[in-house]
């Protein structure tokens, strides 16, 4: 890794839950990739070669129908690992995923991976830790596309994005707003009239920046949402 890279890397949860004595065994010669916005990282029946952690930018997992149709599952940002169990479990990708900025990506050897995984109980732990937030996270969007309106899973989104214990909050999302609505299950026309809906509760979007007047109040509108940013893969 180039030094920039590396002072990336000591940002991760993987390197603050393993150390730097692991976490310099676990990396060692492996290959930092650059990848630019819309470009496949990992593809969708592909057996899993690598463990991947995302150094800068953002990554979506996509899933494709046997029609051709996709849709967007869920969105990584830097510090994140992503399509770790098929690593792990030695079998095939379920999901594509796909840049939506330029990133850098941080390639670690699936079965150098495995072995770590055997003799390092912090590494262990770490993954039964991140696996766990995964798992609440699909339930809870499960829950919000069965019992939550367009408008309510935008709210969702938005809390998520807000810093904890807020009054206001000026929001930059994270991903373009195709992606989102995609990741929320709803078309960009849907999407945009969910925006539209919310102006009278104090929320004004201009392009990717989204001024919120007042996060309590949206709050109150939707139940057994996450509030609070870095919670969005922790979730439940």
């Amino acid at each position: 890794m180039r030094p920039a890279d590396r002072e990336l890397f000591m940002r991760t949860e993987l390197y603050r839950r393993v150390g730097p004595e692991v976490a310099e065994r676990l990396t060692r010669d492996c290959p930092v990739q650059a990848v630019q916005r819309g470009v496949e990282f990992t593809r969708q029946g592909e057996m899993a070669q690598d463990v991947h952690v995302i150094l800068s930018g953002r990554i979506s997992l996509v899933a494709e129908g046997n029609d051709g149709e996709e849709t967007v599952i869920t969105t990584f940002g830097p510090g994140e690992m992503f399509v770790t169990p098929a690593a792990i479990l030695e079998l095939p990708y379920l999901v594509t995923s796909r840049t939506t900025t330029r990133s850098r990506v941080l390639l670690i050897p699936s079965e150098r991976f495995r072995h770590a995984l055997q003799a390092e109980h912090a590494l262990a732990l770490m993954i039964v830790a991140q696996l766990a937030r995964h798992w609440r996270l699909l339930l809870t969007q499960i829950q919000d596309l069965k019992l939550h309106s367009a408008r309510e899973r935008l709210i969702g989104y938005l809390l998520r994005e807000c810093p904890a214990g807020a009054g206001s909050a000026s929001v930059r999302l994270p991903n373009k707003r195709n992606v989102i609505a995609a990741e929320l299950g709803m078309t960009p026309e849907s999407l945009s009239r969910a925006f539209r809906r919310l102006r009278p509760l104090g929320v004004e979007s201009r392009g990717g920046k989204v001024e919120i007047a007042d996060v309590a109040r949206l709050a109150v509108l939707i139940r057994g949402t996450q509030s609070s940013k870095g919670q969005g893969h922790e979730a439940g």
